[in-house]
């Protein structure tokens, strides 16, 4: 179930956009990108991908892009500052094209490097920027000038209590209770600040934290007086954070953006980041000889397969979730194909299995997959198509009603039963709430309940010849297939 404030956020959006906005960049020139574009739906996106696929630069290109309305240069950044000229890198040839809103108008602002120079547009579009990389998560006691604080003659000199409602945010992440968290400063460095804690009874700095527990306490420190309309942005958000913290920083990430009107972009290796974001927040960058691909609406569960390194099945097919996987593997169980040796793996809307399935096409994902669509969408290259001209959920509800008999010895139910289970779950508006309905009647679980009525279906409903062809087309993916079946 979405978060309560994804729903809070699009009708603030829809009500009233946000005055300062991102909605996307294009990169040539850098890294082996060749003017591919990276769009921001959602005011919280997370850019999920591999190593050096290109999270990273697509961060330091945000970063780049305005400058700072107070002035202060610790918070003006730079292109220069995150793509230098070095001995072993040549940076040149670059051109970065950004898609910006300015209050109620949208514009274009280019910022390149022919040769040896950068050059931006002037005036450059201003905006408070928070950069948050990597280095955040290094311990308090391993940063530059803080021996002196570390001191056991240094003194307090001044502090700061993080707001109610910040510390209320950090035990939540950090699933403990705090009854203190200031910021503070020592005499001999009051440039230097430390938070300061208490839990338990227990009162103790940073220097005592662990890595999560001082990394979470810094970020809401820094975002306690954030600007209006910032853009805040960080590097593998879920550093040193258990997945129960990392799901709830991204809760707190949702309310930062929808009370401040800020933009939020993270870069992330976890699942558990991308599952508390909606669809149009979850990004994936895929690399390939030709460059990186761009993917939208990614399921946690694909991010996790592609950046995972487990021993790879014979044939993936990606499907738009698990009840159409289910029909689709009830069908190749029927024609004895061998399913265990097949991966499904849910990867969101239809128009992301398209993208994966066209990839498969033209050899651009390393292994041998298929995408799979519902039977009421268009066929596309590199895709398969359930039987019927329906979301499965209607096609098999609608046509296992008039195979009763067969459903209700599979199940161990009386026939009136499962007529009666069938036709009450048929009145839910959504029919994505028809398997769970029908297994809570009958008090199955809703696993076994979808199984058993895709296996009556494609059993006693869908015609061989249809099985047949389907089964085929997913052999043909197999190492090995015989020529004559390809």
């Amino acid at each position: 179930m979405a978060h309560k404030e994804i729903t809070l956020i699009r009708q603030k959006q829809l009500r009233n956009p946000w005055p300062k906005f991102v909605n996307s960049v294009t990169i040539s020139g850098l890294r082996g990108w060749t003017g591919q574009q990276v769009r921001f739906p959602f005011p919280v996106c997370a850019i999920a991908g591999e190593n050096g696929s290109g999270k990273s630069t697509v961060l330091k290109a945000l970063a780049s892009l305005y400058d700072d309305p107070t002035g202060d240069k610790k918070k003006r950044f730079f292109p220069s500052d995150f793509f230098p000229q070095t001995a072993w890198d040549t940076v040149r040839d670059v051109e970065l094209l950004f898609d910006i809103a300015q209050g109620p108008n949208s514009s274009l602002y280019q910022i390149n490097k022919p040769t040896k120079r950068w050059r931006l547009q002037e005036p450059r579009p201003q905006r408070s920027v928070i950069w948050q990389d990597i280095s955040r998560t290094l311990p308090i006691s391993a940063e530059v000038g803080y021996a002196k604080v570390a001191n056991a003659l240094a003194r307090e000199i001044a502090s700061d209590n993080l707001r109610d409602d910040l510390r209320k945010f950090y035990s939540s992440i950090m699933g403990r209770p705090y009854t203190e968290a200031r910021i503070c400063r020592a005499d001999t460095d009051p440039d230097k600040l430390v938070g300061v804690v208490g839990s338990h009874g227990i009162k103790y700095s940073q220097f005592h934290q662990g890595a999560g527990e001082d990394s979470a306490f810094d970020l809401l420190s820094l975002l306690q007086d954030v600007p209006d309309t910032s853009l805040v942005i960080i590097d593998e958000v879920e550093a040193s954070l258990h997945p129960r913290s990392q799901r709830r920083l991204i809760h707190f990430l949702l309310w930062v953006a929808r009370t401040k009107r800020v933009q939020v972009v993270l870069s992330t290796h976890s699942p558990y980041i991308l599952s508390e974001l909606p669809e149009e927040g979850r990004i994936f960058i895929q690399r390939g000889e030709a460059g990186p691909s761009i993917l939208y609406g990614i399921t946690p569960e694909f991010a996790l397969n592609r950046m995972d390194d487990k021993i790879e099945p014979l044939v993936y097919i990606f499907s738009e979730d698990e009840e159409s996987a289910t029909a689709a593997k009830a069908i190749l169980l029927a024609q004895h194909v061998p399913v265990e040796e097949i991966k499904f793996i849910p990867v969101g809307p239809a128009n992301v299995v398209t993208i994966v399935g066209n990839l498969a096409a033209r050899g651009r994902i390393p292994v041998q997959a298929i995408g799979l669509l519902d039977g009421d969408q268009d066929p596309s290259d590199g895709c398969i198509r359930l039987p019927g001209g329906n979301a499965p959920e209607r096609d098999i509800f609608q046509s296992v009603a008039e195979k009763i008999n067969n459903l209700a010895a599979r199940l161990n139910k009386k026939s009136g039963v499962i007529r009666d289970a069938l036709e009450r779950a048929m009145t839910v508006p959504n029919h994505h709430e028809w398997p769970a309905h029908f297994a809570n009647t009958i008090g199955e679980s809703k696993n076994y309940a979808w199984e058993t009525l895709c296996r009556c279906w494609a059993e006693h409903v869908v015609p061989e010849r249809e099985r047949t062809a389907f089964a085929n087309t997913v052999l043909e993916r197999f190492p090995g297939a015989p020529e004559e079946t390809i």
